[in-house]
């Protein structure tokens, strides 16, 4: 399954950290520079996240999210307000590469880059850490089967 955003702005939580807004072209244009590279790129606020840029603030329960992070109040969804001019680093960026939700639709664990499990639901954690100790597989794919199958099992729906 192809790669799908669930909007929870985690991605951009720290994301204040690499890019700091060095100048303003104009009302909605800014110049970033990424503090590690010093490269520097120029993006634009969509015309349709303009409202939300400008009557939101950026969010404060993470420590340094990005400058052009905002989360819609109404729908608990965040926004990259410059989603189409974003720096690459962001557009290259998947947060998972098995997700696992609940019948709700909740996350309840997600593998994010080589066989890094993290589960959110701690009450997973025994049964997760005594099924991880059996699998000896060195192939990803064949683990990340494994894993899918470990949830399906439990009734949790997987997307790979």
């Amino acid at each position: 399954m192809a790669y799908f955003c669930q909007q929870c702005g985690e991605c951009c939580s720290v994301m204040g950290q690499v890019f700091s807004i060095v100048g303003q072209l104009d009302e909605f244009r800014y110049l970033l520079q990424n503090e590690y590279t010093g490269d520097t790129r120029e993006v634009e606020v969509a015309p349709s996240l303009r409202r939300l840029f400008l009557e939101s603030p950026i969010p404060g329960h993470w420590q340094d999210p990005c400058p052009f992070l905002r989360i819609d109040g109404s729908r608990g969804l965040a926004f990259c307000t410059v989603h189409q001019t974003r720096p690459d680093v962001c557009r290259e960026y998947q947060c998972w590469r098995v997700l696992v939700l609940d019948r709700e639709g909740r996350r309840v664990a997600r593998v994010m880059e080589k066989r890094y499990l993290c589960l959110e639901d701690e009450g997973l954690r025994g049964k997760w850490e005594e099924f991880r100790q059996s699998l000896d597989t060195p192939d990803d794919r064949k683990w990340d089967e494994a894993v899918s199958g470990f949830f399906r099992e439990r009734g949790y729906s997987v997307f790979q």
